[in-house]
């Protein structure tokens, strides 16, 4: 399994034996596709992935309801052949934006794509209700976790898993400086222990590019130096592992 952090934000890239998955794909140079004072972000290159590599995608997993994961120009960038797996939320939205892709929702059951299995469940507050994490496991048992938001130790805890690599948040994000939408590297670490990961692939990275009003209500803090004697962490765009 080949594990690709696809750009600076969170698009990852999965694959395995020609098989290619991607994780909440954003594919253009902006975010929102019209102008907005909400919210933008902008970047001077789209992702790291080559056209043969976006030629290999079969399957696009789509977290979560918000633009930043279901961005519907990069979706309609991708073949009609390639299978959305997402919640129910998002699959009238995408059939909404005259998206006619197969799409297949998660529940409570685990889901066979190509050479992979993914087990999905509900992510952390307060994202509970809106967004998923998931395993996601190729034939040879080695398992990836991705989590866009935070985590629920709690669900971690009763699951007893192992990963050899999750895809976490280490930027820590607050909203009203109260309520956390990111987690930081104490709680990253903390995830990463649970699922006895010695491997650490940062998704949601440089947070403080997102520009807009929604800025003034968020509080980011980035740390450049993520050093852990216990973990292999990887921060950059084009950075991959293989398992």
């Amino acid at each position: 399994m080949r594990v690709v952090k696809a750009d600076d934000y969170q698009t990852w890239f999965i694959e395995e034996d020609g098989f290619g998955v991607l994780i909440d794909p954003w594919l253009d140079k902006k975010l929102n596709p019209e102008s907005s004072v909400l919210l933008q972000r902008e970047r001077q290159e789209t992702s790291s992935l080559s056209q043969k590599e976006l030629d290999q995608v079969k399957v696009a997993i789509v977290t979560a309801p918000f633009i930043d994961h279901l961005h519907i120009p990069s979706i309609k960038k991708l073949n009609n052949k390639v299978e959305i797996i997402t919640t129910k939320k998002v699959r009238k939205m995408l059939i909404k934006n005259q998206i006619d892709n197969p799409i297949a929702c998660i529940d409570d059951q685990v889901i066979e794509i190509g050479p992979f299995k993914l087990a999905a469940f509900p992510a952390g507050f307060p994202y509970s209700w809106s967004a998923f994490c998931f395993f996601l496991e190729n034939t040879k048992g080695k398992t990836i976790f991705h989590e866009g938001h935070t985590a629920n130790f709690h669900k971690l805890k009763r699951l007893k898993r192992k990963c050899d690599a999750v895809l976490i948040t280490l930027d820590k994000v607050k909203f009203l400086g109260i309520i956390t939408l990111s987690m930081g590297p104490k709680e990253g670490f903390k995830t990463a222990h649970l699922l006895d990961s010695k491997r650490i692939m940062a998704t949601g990275t440089q947070p403080n590019e997102i520009k807009g009003l929604i800025k003034y209500f968020l509080s980011t803090k980035h740390d450049d130096e993520l050093k852990n004697d216990e973990f292999d962490v990887y921060t950059k765009k084009g950075d991959e592992v293989l398992l």
